[in-house]
């Protein structure tokens, strides 16, 4: 049976990535309002009743606007580590809280879901792996640098989910405030085109094929085109053929199956 990944949204305006099996489905991250979460659910032939869980990935608001009435609306669990759902004390009353400590795992419904620690700027911020009908999906969308340890956790995704955030040149002209461009550009802020490329490249190495989506791109400071033509170019210098890249787009869904996967993979 098919393991699919919608993108409901994807930048610093909000972040909502869905995945469904035939059984359930899981939304990480859920930075959109209650009422679009569940126009998108509709839209796309869903039921916000098939929901296992929802998992946040770190406190900031483009990533769990929506997480405590959604969840207390419709009493779903809500998946995350103890500093973050301290992050978040009022937000999450009532809400039913599943503790994931950073680097473990759990079984929830048909998914097995394994958190990996990122670097960015909140309480203790995460990546995860999920797995269902033996296909698994790998995301790390906010991290400001990247290590071993997340390239060998986003290694076992056949569809990888990272960051590419900025342009460095359009970050320098960007109209941000000085300290906001150091932020952005911190090894606990955004990651920039060049370096999502090379963690992909780095990924690459083993030469399994893959699919990428590239999320959480700015707006002002980067374009789906800029960061293609990047982290392709990236790719291509380091001899990586075998990864499938694509951008999330900013409120467009974008589909990935595992059906059609293997398919499109074969073209590489």
């Amino acid at each position: 049976m098919p393991l699919t990944v919608t993108s409901l949204a994807s930048g610093s305006s909000g972040n909502a990535l869905l995945v469904h099996c035939t059984t359930g489905s899981l939304l990480v991250d859920c930075g959109l309002s209650q009422r679009a979460i569940e126009r998108h659910l509709v839209h796309g032939g869903r039921s916000i009743r098939d929901l296992q869980a929802i998992l946040l990935t770190h406190e900031h608001s483009d990533h769990m606007l929506c997480a405590g009435p959604l969840a207390r609306r419709y009493a779903i669990p809500l998946i995350t580590n103890r500093p973050t759902a301290a992050a978040l004390t009022t937000e999450l009353a009532g809400v039913q809280l599943i503790d994931l400590p950073t680097g473990f795992s759990l079984t929830i419904g048909p998914f097995h879901v394994r958190s990996f620690p990122v670097s960015h700027d909140a309480a203790e911020p995460v990546g995860y792996v999920i797995e269902a009908e033996q296909w698994r999906v790998a995301i790390a969308t906010d991290l400001g640098t990247w290590d071993a340890q997340v390239a060998d956790a986003l290694a076992n995704g056949d569809l990888i989910v990272i960051e590419a955030n900025h342009d460095r040149e359009r970050l320098r002209a960007a109209p941000y405030t000085d300290s906001l461009k150091d932020r952005i550009a911190s090894p606990r802020g955004h990651l920039d085109n060049v370096h999502a490329g090379r963690l992909l490249a780095r990924i690459g190495v083993d030469g399994r094929k893959r699919s990428a989506w590239l999320a959480h791109l700015s707006q002002e400071a980067n374009s789906p085109a800029i960061a293609l033509r990047m982290v392709r170019g990236v790719l291509s210098m380091e001899g990586v053929a075998c990864i499938d890249v694509a951008v999330m787009p900013r409120r467009t869904p974008l589909t990935w199956s595992s059906d059609t996967s293997a398919d499109q993979l074969t073209l590489l």
